[in-house]
């Protein structure tokens, strides 16, 4: 089978988020078929002295091809504001004018021109319009969250009129192209069993697939529970849920279990930290906050608790799954861990308001025994469940139903 994955970003590094996932199943369907990468760069996504050329060399050790295209330059700066708000005004969300490219639709041409394609699979929403240009292959959107969902969300919590106006704006004509785009294509690809309940009203006939995100447990092995009164939270520290995190944990939370727990740390890891946060941090020497870090195994392996009291935002967080994988016990808001197979008691601690979350951090510090148990659970249901091998076995039967409804459809309505 041959695949053409139209991406948004280089998937490389593979540090979080869409580049970790991105990464790990373009390396998963590599090894079953002949995979060619057409996709934007975003240069916000690489950590510094990462060049696009660093991550074509990366990619191409799995993948057949890889080209990348650079973002319209009204991405940028001021001009992405106006994008924005023309956008609004004819009811085309910000996702499709953002992707949307004469080079990349020059480039695409060329390929279907040099290559029967298969599948082609359009990473994001807003890739969804170039899929035209390859008419004879099966398709598959992926969601790496449901966006409309997102932005509602985004928009609910936002505590500007003006800003809250926008959002739900925004929100809406993202549903409306959800329910244009998503019946077109063959499979809608999702994170979790949630995320496919919450698109399945815009899908129609349109298949749904579940190809969750997951972990590399050859990277992420199980350490040795280091005792002590550490906590981490991880995570990139300009992306609104996390942004909503910290401040929750260093609002509601730090200040009464710091004071009950005298010699306790916390190490706050990720990019592009929030000013008050680094100022907090020089006034209290407990709190660490060291930025990105090429490699977060070593924060994980000195820390007693993983903390991730996440209350907004789409998809699944895959910090989370890190931390199974390394064996750390976590205490987690539900909300946090929901699209995960993952039980409260077993896997992790769930809470969600300030009082139980330091009761369970508190819990957990006291009992070396509970934090044993949970660990050998976490660690279990990351190699069962969210190993990338496992998940790329999905990924394939997902670009296996595509094509086969492609297929019927020929059939179906054949060309004369």
């Amino acid at each position: 089978m041959r695949i053409l994955w139209l991406g948004h970003n280089l998937a490389y590094p593979p540090k979080g988020g869409p580049l970790q996932r991105n990464y790990n199943l373009l390396k998963e369907a590599a090894k079953y078929h002949e995979v060619h990468a057409l996709v934007f760069d975003q240069p916000a996504s690489r950590p510094p002295g990462v060049t696009p050329e660093h991550c074509v060399e990366a990619l191409l050790k799995f993948c057949a091809s890889v080209e990348w295209v650079p973002l319209p330059k009204d991405s940028f700066g001021i001009s992405r504001y106006w994008r924005a708000l023309s956008g609004l005004l004819i009811g085309e969300p910000y996702e499709f004018r953002w992707l949307r490219s004469k080079e990349m639709a020059q480039r695409l041409r060329q390929l279907a021109d040099r290559f029967q394609f298969d599948v082609v699979h359009a990473d994001t929403l807003g890739l969804a319009p170039y899929v035209s240009l390859v008419p004879s292959a099966g398709t598959v959107l992926n969601h790496h969250d449901i966006e409309s969902a997102l932005v509602q969300r985004r928009a609910a919590s936002e505590p500007s009129l003006l800003w809250r106006m926008f959002w739900a704006r925004e929100a809406a004509n993202l549903l409306a192209a959800e329910r244009y785009w998503c019946p077109l294509f063959d499979v809608n690809m999702v994170v979790s069993d949630d995320e496919g309940q919450l698109l399945k009203p815009s899908c129609q006939e349109s298949h749904i697939r579940v190809v969750p995100n997951g972990v590399d447990i050859g990277y992420f092995t199980p350490r040795e529970d280091p005792g002590g009164t550490r906590l981490l939270f991880c995570g990139r520290l300009d992306q609104l849920a996390n942004k909503g995190a910290i401040t929750f944990f260093f609002n509601s939370i730090w200040p009464q279990l710091s004071g009950t727990v005298k010699n306790l740390e916390i190490d706050v890891v990720g990019k592009n930290p929030p000013a008050w946060l680094c100022e907090l941090s020089r006034q209290d020497t407990r709190i660490h906050v060291p930025g990105f870090v090429d490699d977060v195994r070593p924060y994980f392996q000195k820390a007693t608790i993983f903390v991730c009291p996440i209350t907004g935002g789409g998809g699944t967080r895959l910090k989370i799954l890190d931390a199974l994988a390394m064996g750390m016990p976590i205490v987690s808001t539900t909300f946090a861990a929901s699209g995960l197979t993952l039980r409260d008691g077993t896997h992790l601690l769930m809470a969600d308001t300030p009082e139980t979350m330091i009761k369970q951090i508190l819990r957990l510090l006291d009992d070396k025994d509970l934090r044993h148990r949970l660990t050998q659970e976490a660690v279990d249901v990351a190699r069962q469940i969210y190993s990338w091998d496992t998940i790329g076995r999905s990924l394939v039967a997902a670009y296996e139903v595509a094509v086969a409804r492609k297929m019927k459809r020929a059939e179906k309505f054949p060309l004369h």
